[in-house]
């Protein structure tokens, strides 16, 4: 079975009501399942990468453990991945298939995320608040209909856009984005330019310069951080404190009577994943020659570099040796 039938069966062992429940108060929901559910402070300070701390279960115990997040839903999809883990501990053929993959811990924390993600926005609830064409508006209403995060809401629209296009939520103070996700086109892949994480919008484009309460839908443009642009037809509106906007190759919404059609440029290259810096991640680029491994977006490495961080040259003989093994900086031939 494919990724998401395994999702589906997981979820299948909750009953309806459980899962209608959960979408409005995650933490409450597993409690009335008799699992004791605490917030943790430490976890907090632990954190690596934004994830990997935010929570952590004693399942044999009935126990699941997750880090605060005060303002925010974070901690809501950390509960709904250990309930994940819980729902898998409980099926053995589950068990079974993550055990039979090539990397069984990174298989289980992946299908965990999607039900972690099924659990919150259940593809019944985003088909009735998503419009199609979808809007800006759906992310806030999506938002508010749930106990998702925005960023959640967000994918979650991303999810019907049809055709190239991207989802962002902008920091309206410091213009950046906060979050992106991008649906490249179904034939000819990624654009060359598009909305990423992190990127601060340029000041001159229409969308920072929306106040709260506002809307839009026009032809825009989108500015890479070389000073190339592209056009996109763009729906948004903006709250107190972010702006939410949808970017579309096509003219989604009728902005022009006669669409004018532009050549694009396309990124032709490779597509793939890495798992590095604590989660399998996407990227696009071309593989180390020798380990053919990706390169991590966030670090840097690929097998070869991470590996050769960890090494050190012994003070006395010079032999690259694991830090680790090392005594008083020398390797165990020479202590």
């Amino acid at each position: 079975m494919t990724l998401e039938r395994w999702t589906t069966r997981a979820i299948d062992q909750l009953s309806g009501p459980t899962r209608e429940a959960f979408v409005l108060d995650p933490i409450e929901t597993i409690r009335s399942m008799g699992i004791s559910v605490r917030a943790v402070d430490s976890l907090a300070e632990s954190r690596q990468d934004g994830g990997m701390c935010d929570g952590v279960s004693y399942l044999s115990d009935g126990v699941v453990l997750y880090a605060p997040t005060d303002g925010s839903r974070r901690e809501n999809f950390t509960v709904a991945h250990e309930l994940g883990h819980w729902l898998v501990e409980h099926d053995d053929a589950i068990l079974d298939w993550v055990a039979n993959r090539d990397e069984s811990s990174v298989a289980l924390e992946t299908l965990c995320d999607r039900i972690a993600q099924r659990l919150l926005l259940p593809d019944d609830l985003i088909d009735s608040i998503v419009s199609n064409p979808v809007r800006a508006q759906n992310i806030l209403d999506l938002y508010a209909g749930s106990a998702a995060s925005r960023p959640a809401a967000a994918i979650a629209v991303a999810s019907r856009l049809k055709g190239l296009g991207a989802i962002v939520i902008i920091d309206r103070p410091s213009r950046s984005i906060t979050s992106s996700s991008v649906v490249p086109d179904p034939e000819l892949g990624w654009p060359k330019i598009y909305p990423w994480r992190g990127q601060q919008v340029d000041a001159a484009h229409t969308l920072v310069h929306m106040n709260s309460g506002d809307s839009l839908t026009r032809r825009s443009f989108w500015r890479s951080s070389w000073d190339k642009r592209e056009d996109f037809y763009i729906d948004a509106v903006a709250d107190d404190r972010r702006i939410y906007a949808v970017l579309a190759d096509a003219d989604l919404w009728k902005v022009e009577p006669m669409p004018v059609l532009t050549d694009r440029a396309w990124d032709t290259r490779l597509e793939g994943s890495v798992f590095c810096c604590g989660m399998q991640r996407a990227v696009r680029g071309y593989p180390c020659s020798k380990c053919q491994q990706y390169f991590c977006p966030k670090c840097g490495n690929c097998r070869c570099t991470r590996e050769r961080a960890d090494e050190e040259l012994c003070i006395t003989c010079n032999t690259l040796t694991r830090s680790h093994l090392l005594v008083n900086g020398q390797c165990e031939m020479c202590a």
